[in-house]
């Protein structure tokens, strides 16, 4: 009685053994999608990025898509920021007026013309929604866990779901909808902080127009940010440039835009 028994139970280890072995390397392989994008095969992973865009944002009831600002992007990896906005939206303050932020993965910096103290403090540590939020990582990145969810058709191509996981940040949750082939997102939803505190809110972002760059890589032109499912915010981008070589010295302080004392 006692063999039949350990025998059943030695059937049942080697039964499910396989599924968690299958199961793990999914997983390693839905990592391996998440680090890749943007690095097609025989090309380097992003080491900087730049690019000028035009951001709209939605007003009103019916939450109609305006013009905002004018702006250009860099970003040296692994988490060096800087976004150079000027205001158009007659309706919001400072138009016309430059507004730089710079951070460095420690501190944030931002500067306005026209002698308006600077701001700075502690880096929030978290992606902006002014390019894609896979191109930055930070220390508490490094404990991310990957779980694949299967693919699914997206318009006219298969997309693979992951979903990733931080113990170093269990607030933060997120599913990417990532196209292998070209190496993108084409969808993410995760979650985000609340307003002055309040409750965690969803955010979604689906990135459009790919193109192909001189050098093979894939980058979407567009980006629409919706929060809690209301269209929010659109980012549209043009003159994408990777892997330029980006000094460090541009995401310093700029003494020229300090106020005079």
């Amino acid at each position: 009685m006692r063999h039949r028994f350990l025998v059943a139970a030695l059937s049942l280890v080697v039964l499910f053994a396989p599924a968690r072995g299958e199961d793990s390397g999914r997983n390693e392989q839905a990592r391996q999608m998440f680090e890749s994008l943007f690095t097609p095969p025989g090309q380097l992973p992003v080491q900087d990025l730049v690019a000028e865009g035009e951001e709209l944002e939605a007003e009103g009831v019916g939450g109609h898509l305006v013009p905002s600002a004018k702006a250009k992007y860099f970003f040296k990896a692994p988490n060096m920021l800087r976004f150079d906005r000027i205001n158009i939206n007659p309706k919001k303050p400072f138009q016309g007026m430059l507004n730089v932020i710079i951070r460095d993965g420690d501190s944030y910096h931002i500067f306005l013309t026209q002698n308006y103290p600077t701001k700075s403090g502690i880096d929030p540590q978290i992606a902006p929604d002014s390019l894609p939020f896979c191109l930055t990582r930070y220390k508490k990145d490094a404990s991310r866990e990957f779980y694949y969810l299967g693919s699914e058709a997206w318009k006219d191509i298969t997309v693979h779901r992951v979903q990733i996981l931080n113990p170093a940040d269990p607030n933060w949750t997120c599913i990417v909808w990532i196209d292998n082939q070209k190496r993108v997102p084409v969808q993410a939803e995760y979650t985000a902080a609340g307003e002055k505190g309040g409750k965690p809110s969803k955010k979604r972002v689906v990135w459009t127009d790919v193109r192909q760059l001189p050098d093979g890589r894939y980058f979407p032109y567009q980006a629409q940010i919706f929060v809690d499912e209301k269209l929010r915010e659109m980012r549209v981008y043009k003159g994408v440039r990777i892997n330029v070589g980006l000094d460090n010295s541009l995401f310093r302080v700029i003494p020229e835009l300090e106020p005079n004392q």
